[in-house]
């Protein structure tokens, strides 16, 4: 192909995807509309809407130091049912406590689905369903290895044990997930034969596969996915990942992609070990990049997560995707410039993944070693100090020597103690 003539078919992928600009390009966010091109959106089998299962009374509390009482418990629920979350899994057979919690969330009616965690256990189960819970999730294993190592059992023990315990559930005529966990190292033929006895025999309503240590490539879950959600149907595909090698999102979107209806997500991340896929990213991906809708109403998005953190006592990393810190926090004075430049053509998006609004945050902007005079001068103005333009680069070379020697942002009070000692006559 002639060089005008690629410039030519490139223009006209341009085009084409201009007709879909609504889906990546709105006064709230700008991402890239690559993700819309038909050779992408061809390997795209997700649902319309994806169904977000929060499990952060369960996983969080697996969070080495985290532990919610009861009065907790009720209030992070509340809070997940105003954020929209479709189900909330409790685990009441954790403790008394946990118990206590699963009856008044119960007791408060609320919007979401009232999932319990059980075991294979068919005491367990039953208790769990006493609890008048909208659902049961029976997790156990789906690794031969985990059957002999833990238990002395035979593969085909295993199944049975599991078949056993979900036709239980489903006797009891409850909504019923099989969270089938370690699928990952499993035999391939295992894995068909183990999932399909499930969903086929159980009758269960979902089968979750599970990611357990986040070992798999975003193309392989993909292809992991696809197979199963074909090997259980008439029952729904769900997915189960943990964020060991920072892929949690990425493959929760990987599994959406190939047809699960439903993902397993923590409010921040909390859980085992590295965390599972965060609630906020799953769903906020999910929407602007994958184009999939979710319940999540995302102005409550900061609002719930620091709540959680708060009551966890589990702050995050300030670079956190979506509610960390530093995400709408800005210093460098060439990113003030441009952001400011897109502000001023009201297309402040250009500049960010999405604006801070989406999520129910404000933008800051704060002063460091990096920052420019533009900023410095503009932030003092904010705080009622006027620095007059022949003062600025003495300012600011004050400001940045304060601030190397600090080694971090220096608050609106010394900004403006340094600005005070330039400044007086």
């Amino acid at each position: 192909m002639s060089e005008p003539d690629l410039v030519g078919k490139l223009k006209e992928t341009m085009g084409y995807l201009n007709k879909f600009k609504d889906k990546w390009h709105t006064d709230m966010f700008w991402v890239t509309p690559y993700n819309w091109l038909p050779e992408v959106r061809s390997l795209i089998k997700a649902p319309e809407r994806l169904v977000i299962h929060d499990a952060t009374l369960r996983e969080g509390q697996q969070t080495p130091g985290v532990a919610f009482h009861k009065e907790e418990s009720v209030k992070i629920a509340t809070a997940l049912d105003e954020l929209g979350v479709d189900r909330i899994e409790v685990v009441p057979m954790i403790s008394d406590e946990d118990k206590e919690a699963t009856k008044e969330i119960v007791k408060l009616g609320l919007n979401a689905k009232i999932i319990a965690f059980v075991s294979w256990d068919k005491k367990v189960i039953e208790e769990a369903i006493d609890l008048d819970v909208d659902g049961v999730m029976v997790d156990f294993v789906g690794n031969p290895w985990q059957g002999r190592v833990f238990w002395g059992m035979k593969p085909e023990e295993i199944t049975s044990k599991g078949l056993e315990a979900v036709s239980y559930a489903k006797s009891h005529g409850v909504y019923t997930v099989a969270l089938i966990w370690d699928d990952f190292k499993a035999p391939l033929d295992f894995i068909y034969t183990h999932l399909s006895t499930i969903a086929k025999e159980g009758k269960a309503d979902s089968i979750s596969i599970a990611d357990t240590y986040g070992q798999g490539l975003p193309w392989t879950v993909y292809l992991i996915a696809s197979m199963v959600k074909e090997w259980i149907k008439p029952a729904t595909l769900e997915f189960h990942v943990h964020n060991d090698f920072g892929l949690a999102t990425a493959n929760a979107l990987a599994a959406v992609a190939a047809g699960a209806s439903a993902v397993h997500t923590t409010i921040a991340g909390l859980g085992e070990r590295a965390g599972n896929a965060a609630t906020e990213e799953v769903a906020i991906a999910a929407e602007l990049l994958l184009g999939v809708k979710t319940n999540i109403k995302k102005e409550k998005i900061h609002y719930v997560t620091q709540l959680v953190q708060e009551i966890a006592k589990f702050k995050v990393g300030p670079n956190k995707p979506i509610i960390g810190s530093n995400t709408f926090r800005f210093s460098s004075g060439w990113i003030y410039y441009m952001l400011s430049k897109a502000m001023e053509q009201g297309e402040e998006e250009g500049m960010l993944p999405f604006k801070a609004e989406l999520i129910g945050k404000k933008k800051e902007f704060v002063v460091s070693k990096g920052s420019g005079g533009s900023l410095i001068k503009d932030k003092l103005k904010s705080l009622g100090v006027d620095v007059p333009q022949e003062l600025l680069p003495e300012l600011t070379k004050a400001v940045k020597y304060e601030a190397s020697i600090k080694k971090s942002a220096l608050s609106d009070e010394e900004l403006v103690y340094i600005a005070r000692k330039i400044l007086k006559p």
